[in-house]
């Protein structure tokens, strides 16, 4: 297909390897970034610069696609008012102008489950923000949104420092070992977006999706995964909250006086005291028979893998 696809984020963990599927898949890829990147230039995109609050790039980035995958996002910031700007904000002005486009563009908006409990943290509440956002502002066009839980796999660096304490063979965890989340690898992700963007039509609502894993993952559980995927003794510990506290309010005192966005804050610890961060899936809702085919057991050998060839372990 020659109309292109739109995609923000692009530099980002998901962006990055949605752009190699789609681009691997013969589709026309065009990216918004704020500066150059020689990496997703060499795979064949239409690169454009700009950023989400400026509404002249956003309507290049839009003008003759089929379709917007939203990717880009805050996940830390110096204020609740810089979460905002980014997730609620920078949302609502590209849905706007996708739907004031003549190509009126279906867009798909990567969310996360932290959108279900928006009084959690200030990266929560912009979360639900920014869905918000697309439902008021789409105006007509075919919309959905994609809640994701942990998403992971080869190149990802916001789970690192987890798979680096399981490599180890002690994880130290920001949370009790007997609450729950949901888990998603990354190539099961792309693959969903692949087969959405080749769906008819769209469905208008909100979707949580995750790696199939019934009730999901509780803390406790990953010492006993990563051992029969790493062929050694690993234990997981428990950090008191009382301390987590204390090191939460540390990271935003010094972040402050450094002028710096803390990405251990109140409201992230917060965020792991929360017990239950499991997907819930609608069955009414068509995902054109997509099934994801990779659980923590199958992923996380390959995505440490990963870390050991690129150097990061």
């Amino acid at each position: 297909m020659t109309s292109p696809i739109a995609l923000t984020g692009a530099s980002g963990f998901i962006g990055r390897s949605l752009v190699q599927r789609l681009t691997e898949g013969g589709h026309s890829v065009r990216v918004l970034l704020r500066r150059p990147d020689a990496e997703l230039e060499a795979l064949g995109v239409d690169s454009l610069q700009g950023s989400l609050d400026d509404a002249a790039s956003l309507r290049r980035l839009v003008e003759g696609a089929r379709a917007v995958v939203h990717c880009a996002g805050a996940i830390r910031a110096r204020r609740r008012s810089d979460f905002t700007a980014v997730n609620v904000a920078g949302t609502a002005r590209l849905v706007s102008v996708a739907a004031e486009s003549q190509a009126r563009p279906r867009v798909l908006l990567m969310s996360s489950l932290a959108a279900r409990e928006p009084a959690v943290s200030p990266y929560a509440a912009s979360k639900r923000g920014g869905e918000e956002a697309l439902f008021r502002e789409a105006r007509g066009l075919e919309h959905l949104c994609l809640r994701l839980p942990a998403v992971y796999g080869p190149g990802d660096r916001a789970t690192l420092a987890l798979f680096r304490q399981l490599n180890r063979g002690l994880a130290v965890l920001p949370a009790p070992l007997d609450n729950r989340f949901s888990l998603l690898y990354i190539q099961d992700l792309v693959g969903l977006v692949e087969r959405l963007l080749q769906k008819k039509a769209w469905p208008g609502t909100t979707v949580e999706v995750d790696d199939g894993r019934s009730g999901g993952y509780a803390w406790r559980q990953l010492p006993e995964i990563a051992a029969q995927q790493l062929d050694r003794r690993v234990r997981a510990v428990s950090v008191p909250p009382a301390l987590l506290w204390g090191t939460a309010t540390a990271s935003e005192a010094v972040s402050a006086l450094l002028g710096l966005a803390p990405i251990w804050t109140r409201g992230k610890l917060r965020e792991f005291l929360h017990a239950d961060w499991v997907s819930r899936r609608d069955g009414a809702v068509d995902l054109e028979g997509w099934r994801p085919e990779t659980q923590l057991q199958q992923g996380l050998a390959p995505t440490i893998a990963w870390y050991r060839r690129a150097g990061w372990l």
